[in-house]
C-alpha cells in the first residue's frame, strides 16, 4: 500500500538559510557551508581549511589533515539537491513581506530511506559532485548533504531521528569507489527565547566500510555568517558575527 502525507509548511524565516553554492575566487564559506566544517570538526576532531580558495569551482569546498596519522587528507564538498525553484519563491515572498510557504505530499515509502538515497546520489547534480572529489587527491572524500525543500528535508529527518520514537531500518548504500562518506544534515532545534544562541544538529553518516552513524552537535550562532539577505534576515546586531577565517589558514606556509 502506498501511504502518502500532505505538508503546508508555514514559515516565516526557516531557521537554516541556505545560499547558492559557488566557489568563486577567493570567498569566504557560505553559511551552509561554515555549518557543514563546524559540524564535521567536533565529531571528526579536525581543523577545516577553505579548500577552493582561488581556485573557482575545480577545488572542494574544505580540505583537513587527520591528526596523528602521517598527513591523511580529508576533503569535503558541501551541496543540496537542486531547489532553486523554491528558493525563487521564497525569495519572492521575502520581498514581498508575505510568508514563505510550501504546499504538497509526498510518499512516505517507510524502511525504503536507503532508495531513498540512492536515487537521489545517482542523479546528475550528486555524480558532478563525486566526480569533482574524485578528481582531487586525498585519503578520505566527504560529500555533505542540506536539504532545501521539505520533501527532501524529511527524508533527512528520518536518517537522523534516531534519538527519538520508531527507527527506521536502513540498508547500506553503495558508494562510488574513492568516496568514503556522505552526510545528511538533519533535524536542527534552538531555543524560541534566544534565536541567537546555540542550535543542536542532528546528522546522519554514511561511511563506506561502517555503515550508519548519527550524531547531534553544537553550533553558535555567533560562529556562523549571516543568513542570505534574500531569503532571511539576520537578527544579529552589526559586528557581532565572528565566524573562523579559513581563508588565512589554506593560504599559510
Amino acid at each position: 500500500m502506498d501511504f502518502t502525507v500532505c505538508r503546508h509548511v508555514d514559515r516565516p524565516a526557516p531557521p537554516l538559510s541556505f545560499e547558492p553554492v559557488s566557489n568563486a575566487p577567493g570567498k569566504k564559506p557560505s553559511r551552509e557551508e561554515e555549518i557543514a566544517f563546524l559540524a564535521l570538526e567536533q565529531v571528526l576532531e579536525v581543523d577545516i581549511e577553505s579548500a577552493d580558495a582561488g581556485a573557482g569551482d575545480k577545488k572542494p569546498d574544505g580540505a583537513w589533515t587527520c591528526p596523528g596519522e602521517q598527513g591523511r587528507r580529508g576533503i569535503v564538498e558541501v551541496t543540496s539537491p537542486p531547489a532553486e525553484d523554491l528558493m525563487a519563491a521564497h525569495a519572492r515572498a521575502k520581498k514581498a513581506g508575505e510568508r514563505q510557504t510550501e504546499e504538497g505530499s509526498i510518499a512516505l515509502r517507510w524502511n525504503e530511506l536507503a532508495q531513498v538515497c540512492s536515487e537521489l546520489l545517482s542523479e546528475d547534480w550528486a555524480r558532478d559532485n563525486f566526480d569533482k572529489l574524485l578528481a582531487e587527491p586525498a585519503d578520505e572524500r566527504h560529500l555533505f548533504l542540506f536539504a532545501r525543500s521539505y520533501e527532501d528535508g524529511d527524508y533527512f529527518y528520518r536518517l537522523s531521528d534516531s534519538y527519538d520514537g520508531v527507527t527506521e531500518h536502513i540498508d547500506d548504500l553503495v558508494l562510488p569507489a574513492g568516496i568514503t562518506d556522505v552526510w545528511f544534515s538533519g533535524r536542527s532545534r534552538r531555543d524560541l527565547d534566544q534565536r541567537l544562541g546555540t542550535m543542536e544538529l542532528w546528522l546522519a553518516r554514511f561511511q563506506a566500510g561502517s555503515g550508519w552513524h548519527r550524531y547531534k552537535v553544537h553550533i553558535k550562532e555567533q560562529s556562523l555568517p549571516a543568513p542570505n539577505p534574500g531569503l532571511a534576515d539576520d537578527l544579529a546586531p552589526e559586528g557581532w558575527r565572528s565566524p573562523k577565517d579559513r581563508r588565512k589558514q589554506a593560504t599559510a606556509g
